[in-house]
């Protein structure tokens, strides 16, 4: 009995190891990436990115979203001509 309740207690010792050294592994790749906290990494195909670009060109936008939608189309077309 003793023998069973220190093998559920090691299991779930391991299980919580687990994911602990899945969280820093996670961490690490983020940090090794130098990606900033309030952004994310993202890979797009160059057919989704085709959609993305075409679907602004269809639409319209006036104002204070200009500047920022200039920079992400920006990016949108240097990743869609690095995939040429």
């Amino acid at each position: 009995m003793f023998k069973k309740l220190i093998n559920k207690v090691m299991f779930k010792y391991n299980k919580i190891n687990i994911k602990e050294q899945k969280k820093e592994e996670v961490k690490q790749k983020e940090e090794s990436l130098n990606i900033p906290k309030d952004q994310i990494s993202l890979s797009l195909s160059k057919d989704e990115i085709a959609i993305l670009l075409q679907s602004i060109k269809n639409s319209n936008f006036s104002g204070s979203v200009l500047d920022l939608l200039y920079n992400l189309v920006y990016k949108l077309q240097t990743s869609y001509n690095k995939l040429k």
